[in-house]
C-alpha cells in the first residue's frame, strides 16, 4: 500500500498498461495491492525496469565528462542527483521502496530472520508518513519484540534464525510463507471443500472448524501426495520456467522502451516534478513535500519509538497525528473564492458587533459610526484586498456606433499585411484533431497560418512576453486556475485547453515551441515572428533594427512596432487579427497619425 500511495497518478498505471504489463483495469489494482501475487510480479518488473534506465542515464553522465574530468562512482551519482532534482529523488525513492519491499517477501519465501527484521525497519517509517496509522502504531512494537528476542527469548530466537517463524509446505525453492498467509492456505482449503462456510453465523460451526479444520487440510494434503506420488519431484520454484522468464524479459524491455519514449525520469536536469506520461508539472508544494518526505518519515519513526516504546512517556494507544503529505495524487487544495468570502464576513460581524457596543457604551453617535468603513480595504473598490478590474470591452458598443455601417469592407479581404496576436490564436484554435502539441503545431497552428500567407504578402505573429517583475503578473496570477504541463512536441495536449492557456509558464514554452514549428516553413512569402525581443524571419531577412531588440511586454503594443515597420516598407494596406479592446483602441489612435491606406 505504501508503494500504491507513493506511484498513484505518477503516470507509472499508464505505463504498465502501454508497456503491455498489464490491461488498465489490473494495473489500477496494483495501486491497492488488491491481487498480491500479480502486484509483485509488476513491481519486479517495475524494479528491474528502473535500475536499468537508472543505468543508461549514469552512461550518460560519464559520456558527457571531458577527458581528465574525475567521474564519481554510481551510489555517489545516484546521492548526489536525488539530493538535487527533484524528478530523481521521486523516481529513485520509487525504485528504492520497490527493493525494500521484494526484500521483504524475499525475507519470508528464504526463512531469513535477520533479513525480516532490517527490512521490516526500514520499511516502518513509511507508514508514518503515508499516513496508516495501524501499521505505523504496530510494526514499531513487533521490531522492538523481534529485536529483543535474543535476551528475552533466546531459544524462541534459535528457532527463528534457522527460519522456523515461516511456514513451508512444500519442499520447492523461495515457497515458504508468512504463518497469516498460511492460515489463509488452510481455510482456503476447508471452504472449497464446504467444511467452513458461515462460521461466523453459528458458534457450534466455528467449534467445528477449530478442531477439526487441520486435520481435514492434512487428510487432503497426504491424498493429493499419495496421488502424485509416482510423479517426479521438483525443487525448482514454478516461476523458474523458460516461457515465464522470456516473458519477464519481455516486459521489462517493453517497460524500460515506454518510460524512455515519455522520458527518463533519471535525465531530467530541472526543478519540476513531472507527470510521466502526461508531463504534467507538479506545486512547488509537491515538489517540496516529495522532497523532504523520506527525512520526515525517518524522524517521525524514531520519535515514535523513543517516546512511546524506549521513555515511555506517551502511551502506545495515544492518536497518532496524520501528515496528509502532498504527492502526486494529493495536491494541495485551493481556497474558494466562496471560503474567502465566508471567512470575510465573519470578520466583519466580529468587528462591528464589537465596535457597535462599544458605541452605545459610550453614547456615541450612530450615524457618524456608520459613515466609516469597518474594513482595510474598501468593498466597493477590491475584493479580499485584491483591487476590482472593470471589463474593457464595454468601450467596443461605443465605437461601433461611431462606424458608418454603409461602408464596404470588401477591400480589407485583400490586405498587404496580416498582422496576428499570437495568444489570440492559439485561444481560438483548439486543438480537437491533435492529441500531442507536435499534431496541434503541425496539423492546426501552421496550416491557419499559411492560410493567412495565402491572403497576404506578408504575415507577422506577435507574441506576448512574460516579466516576473511586472505589473501585469499579479493580473495573471488571478486567472492561473488551470495545471501545469511541459511542452514538449509528445507530450499529450490537455483536456481543457483554455485552463492550460490560464499559466504563464504553459504559454511561454507553448509560445516557443510554435515559433520553432514556424522557422521550418519553406516558403516564398514573408512570415514574421517575434522570439522573446528578437524576430525570426521565414526566409530569412538582414534588416530586423525596426523590429528588434525590443522589450514590449504585449503583444496589444508591439504589433504597432510590426505596423510601423509594414508602412516602412511600403505596405499601407494592414490587418490586425486581436481579440483585446486595448488592440483596437490603439488603432484608432494608429489610423490618425500613420499614413494608411487601410488599417
Amino acid at each position: 500500500m505504501e508503494l500504491g500511495d507513493w506511484l498513484e497518478d505518477s503516470g507509472w498505471v499508464e505505463a504498465l498498461v502501454q508497456a503491455k504489463v498489464a490491461s488498465a483495469g489490473t494495473a489500477e489494482s496494483f495501486l491497492k495491492a488488491a491481487h498480491v501475487t500479480r502486484t509483485r510480479c509488476a513491481h519486479q518488473v517495475t524494479a528491474c525496469s528502473l535500475y536499468i534506465l537508472l543505468k543508461k542515464s549514469y552512461a550518460s553522465y560519464l559520456e558527457s565528462l571531458e577527458p581528465g574530468d574525475q567521474h564519481i562512482t554510481f551510489e555517489e551519482w545516484c546521492v548526489k542527483c536525488k539530493q538535487e532534482v527533484p524528478q530523481f529523488n521521486f523516481w529513485y525513492t520509487a525504485f528504492q521502496l520497490e527493493v525494500l519491499v521484494l526484500t521483504f517477501v524475499k525475507s519470508l519465501r528464504t526463512g531469513n530472520f535477520a533479513l525480516y527484521v532490517d527490512s521490516l525497519t526500514k520499511l516502518a517509517p513509511w507508514f508514518f508518513i503515508l499516513d496508516h496509522t495501524n501499521y505505523a502504531r504496530w510494526v514499531p512494537v513487533h521490531v522492538r519484540d523481534m529485536a529483543n528476542l535474543r535476551v528475552a527469548h533466546p531459544e524462541v530466537a534459535a528457532e527463528f534464525n534457522n527460519g522456523n517463524f515461516i511456514v513451508r509446505k512444500t519442499g520447492k525453492a523461495f515457497s515458504a510463507m508468512a504463518i497469516d498467509q498460511a492460515h489463509e492456505h488452510n481455510n482456503c482449503a476447508v471452504k472449497s471443500d464446504g467444511g467452513a462456510i458461515g462460521l461466523t453465523q453459528s458458534p457450534d460451526a466455528l467449534r467445528r472448524w477449530m478442531v477439526a479444520g487441520p486435520e481435514v487440510v492434512r487428510m487432503i494434503s497426504e491424498f493429493e501426495a499419495s496421488i502424485l506420488k509416482g510423479d517426479t519431484f521438483s525443487h525448482r520454484h514454478h516461476e523458474q520456467t523458460r516461457s515465464f522468464q522470456a516473458l519477464f524479459v519481455q516486459q521489462v524491455q517493453s517497460l524500460v522502451e515506454v518510460v524512455e519514449k515519455m522520458g527518463n525520469p533519471f535525465l531530467e536536469g530541472t526543478q519540476d516534478l513531472l507527470r510521466l506520461d502526461t508531463r504534467d508539472v507538479m506545486d512547488p508544494a509537491v515538489v517540496s513535500s516529495v522532497c523532504s518526505a523520506e527525512k520526515k518519515a525517518i524522524e517521525q519513526y524514531q520519535a515514535f519509538v523513543t517516546e512511546r516504546l524506549q521513555d515511555q512517556l506517551t502511551k502506545i494507544s495515544d492518536p497518532i497525528k496524520k501528515n496528509k503529505v502532498l504527492l502526486f495524487s494529493r495536491p494541495p487544495a485551493k481556497k474558494s473564492n466562496a471560503k474567502l468570502q465566508v471567512s470575510s464576513l465573519k470578520n466583519d460581524v466580529s468587528l462591528f458587533s464589537r465596535l457597535y457596543i462599544a458605541c452605545q457604551s459610550r453614547d456615541g453617535n450612530l450615524d457618524e459610526f456608520f459613515r466609516h468603513e469597518n474594513q482595510a480595504y474598501p468593498p466597493s473598490l477590491s475584493q479580499h484586498g485584491k483591487l476590482r478590474i472593470g471589463t474593457k470591452a464595454d468601450l467596443l458598443p461605443c465605437l461601433e456606433n461611431l462606424i458608418d455601417q454603409s461602408d464596404s469592407l470588401s477591400s480589407t479581404l485583400h490586405p498587404d499585411v496580416i498582422i496576428l496576436d499570437g495568444a489570440a490564436v492559439v485561444n481560438f484554435l483548439k486543438p480537437p484533431v491533435a492529441s500531442t502539441f507536435d499534431d496541434y503545431g503541425h496539423k492546426v497552428f501552421l496550416p491557419y497560418v499559411l492560410s493567412q500567407v495565402n491572403r497576404a504578402n506578408r504575415v507577422d505573429i506577435v507574441w506576448d512576453q512574460y516579466f516576473n517583475n511586472s505589473l501585469k503578473s499579479q493580473t495573471r496570477i488571478k486567472r492561473e486556475k488551470g495545471i501545469r504541463r511541459r511542452v514538449e512536441a509528445s507530450s499529450k495536449l490537455p483536456g481543457n485547453w483554455q485552463e492550460f492557456l490560464r499559466i504563464d509558464a504553459n504559454k511561454i514554452e507553448l509560445f516557443t515551441f510554435l515559433v520553432n514549428c514556424i522557422s521550418k516553413l519553406v516558403i516564398t512569402k514573408q512570415v514574421v515572428t517575434t522570439s522573446g525581443s528578437g524576430v525570426l524571419c521565414v526566409p530569412p531577412i538582414q534588416d530586423t533594427d525596426n523590429l528588434a531588440p525590443c522589450d514590449h511586454e504585449e503583444a496589444d503594443t508591439r504589433m504597432f512596432v510590426h505596423v510601423a515597420d509594414a508602412i516602412n516598407n511600403g505596405y499601407n494596406k494592414i490587418l490586425i487579427r486581436s481579440v483585446d479592446t486595448d488592440v483596437v483602441v490603439l488603432a484608432v489612435a494608429a489610423a490618425v497619425k500613420l499614413d494608411l491606406e487601410e488599417l
